[in-house]
Parts: structure tokens; sequence; C-alpha cells
């Protein structure tokens, strides 16, 4: 359950990062978009991770 609650938390938590960098992207902020996209892309890792126990097995 702990798990699931987790992937769920940063799966939103990804969803509010490519949310912003699209909004830093488009005032021309590029370098604050890039690290919201960083963000999304460690929390999309995390939640595959909380849902499934373990990566690349």
């Amino acid at each position: 359950m702990q798990r699931s609650v987790f992937g769920v938390f940063t799966a939103f938590l990804c969803g509010i990062c490519v949310l912003c960098a699209l909004v830093a992207i488009k005032k021309k902020r590029y370098g604050l978009g890039t690290l919201f996209l960083l963000n999304a892309f460690t929390n999309l890792v995390n939640t595959i991770h909380a849902f499934y126990g373990t990566l690349f097995n």
C-alpha cells in the first residue's frame, strides 16, 4: 500500500513538473524549463520503481 501511495504522489509531482517546465519554456527561461524536465524524468523513474518494486528486472 505504501508503495502505491508513493507512486501516485511521484506521478502527481511529475505532472506538476511538466506543467511548470512548459510555463518556464513559454517565458523563454530555458534553463529552468530544462531543470523541471529533468525533475519530471526523475519522478517518472521513481513512480516506476514504486509500482514495480524494481527497475530493469
